[in-house]
């Protein structure tokens, strides 16, 4: 099956972000071991790296192209991004086309579906991923006019207008219809791939089903500096534990800035730093190399989420049987093996953060929770999904792609 998918991101070529790693995996799966052809059209920043990106994915089997020339077309201009997206893909054919929602790059191509212009007999596709009201919603600062409450309308249209649609988890799909939003009778749960396919690298074995408190030597905020993320929650628990639990421990931050800067938390923290405890900072680390860090020994991660959908971050974890706690909200808790939760999971507040942290730190320790699916699970649905929707995709058929 010829498969276009079009994204905004894709590791390794955007440094990191979940979309660009959920997006990057289900292209690398779906090759090499569904045995599709695959074609990323990307619609993301320009970037000096592509050209070597585009040819480190041909060895790989997979076409890349990019869609977003270097000049004219700004991103910010999300009608105009959008529009560029629909004319060159609509001189592409494909089995099958598959967008994430962020930013609507498919607003224009779904609107000629609809009409009949375009795209007749292709089946299009959302991966959602969490659209902007969402984001916004989370951050507390939502558009009320503008350009910024256009792109929710537009989100929200590519989600309703779809053929499919297709939620890393249950929590993002009841988000959506608690909100008026009318989604294709076929929408469906399909957790991300977050790792590529084959066995993981020999340093992200960890043998140990659990991590005691005497080897616990370091705690680590995994994910961006953002109220999203629930820096603050982080923060003020740490602030609210009995500084001796802490004492020989180091407390770690690895996730780029967003709108909590480094200088910001060193100020909030400047009260555990005057008692010895050491505070580091890794805000340029790419996807692989967080992960690396994180599979080093006596490490914890705190993921104090006040909004997710799928969090990559959990799902790293998992993966690589890296102990963890995670905030309650959202899909995060669907990725975890329904035994191990309660030992994982807390409301994303303060206090419970600091409760969970004092009992771990105390004695308690933690365990090396479990994913609730594996990914050749994964595959299969994808397969199933993909020959329901083109079930007479003829083997060996040539797709015509954009020359540039």
């Amino acid at each position: 099956m010829n498969i276009a998918i079009v994204t905004r991101e894709v590791s390794e070529l955007t440094k990191n972000g979940g979309i660009g790693t959920a997006m990057r995996y289900l292209c690398e799966y779906l090759t090499l071991c569904g045995k599709h052809n695959i074609a990323i059209y990307y619609t993301g920043r320009p970037d000096i790296a592509m050209t070597l990106f585009s040819r480190k994915m041909q060895k790989r089997g997979i076409n890349f192209y990019p869609i977003i020339s270097w000049f004219g077309l700004l991103l910010r201009d999300q009608v105009k991004s959008a529009w560029r997206t629909y004319e060159l893909l609509s001189k592409t054919e494909h089995d099958i086309y598959l967008f994430h929602d962020f930013m609507a790059d498919s607003f224009y191509c779904m609107q000629a579906k609809m009409r009949e212009v375009a795209f007749t007999g292709r089946p299009l596709g959302i991966i959602t991923h969490g659209p902007s009201l969402w984001v916004d919603e989370g951050n507390r600062h939502m558009a009320e006019n503008g350009k910024r409450r256009h792109l929710y309308e537009m989100e929200q249209a590519c989600c309703e207008q779809a053929d499919f649609l297709v939620s890393p988890s249950r929590y993002l799909l009841d988000w959506m219809r608690e909100r008026g939003w009318r989604l294709p009778e076929r929408s469906f749960c399909i957790p991300n791939f977050t790792s590529m396919p084959g066995n993981l690298p020999s340093w992200s074995a960890r043998k140990l089903p659990r991590l005691d408190c005497d080897s616990l030597r370091e705690i680590v905020f995994f994910g961006r500096l953002e109220t999203r993320k629930g820096i603050r929650i982080f923060c003020d628990a740490l602030l609210s534990l009995p500084v001796g639990l802490l004492s020989g421990r180091c407390i770690t931050f690895l996730g780029k800035e967003a709108d909590f800067r480094v200088r910001d938390i060193r100020s909030t923290l400047a009260p555990l730093e005057q008692c010895g405890i050491k505070i580091v900072f890794l805000t340029n680390y790419n996807t692989l190399e967080a992960r690396r860090y994180l599979c080093g020994n006596g490490i914890l991660a705190i993921m104090p989420s006040l909004r997710e959908n799928s969090p990559c971050t959990v799902s790293e974890c998992l993966e690589h049987r890296v102990p963890f706690l995670a905030s309650s909200v959202g899909g995060g808790k669907e990725l975890i093996h329904e035994e191990d939760r309660a030992f994982v999971i807390f409301d994303p507040r303060a206090s419970c953060l600091a409760e969970r942290l004092r009992d771990i730190l105390e004695g308690q320790g933690i365990i090396a929770a479990r994913p609730s699916q594996a990914s050749d699970a994964l595959l299969q649905q994808w397969q199933n999904l993909l020959q329901r929707f083109v079930p007479s995709a003829a083997n060996g058929r040539t797709s015509k792609f954009f020359r540039f």
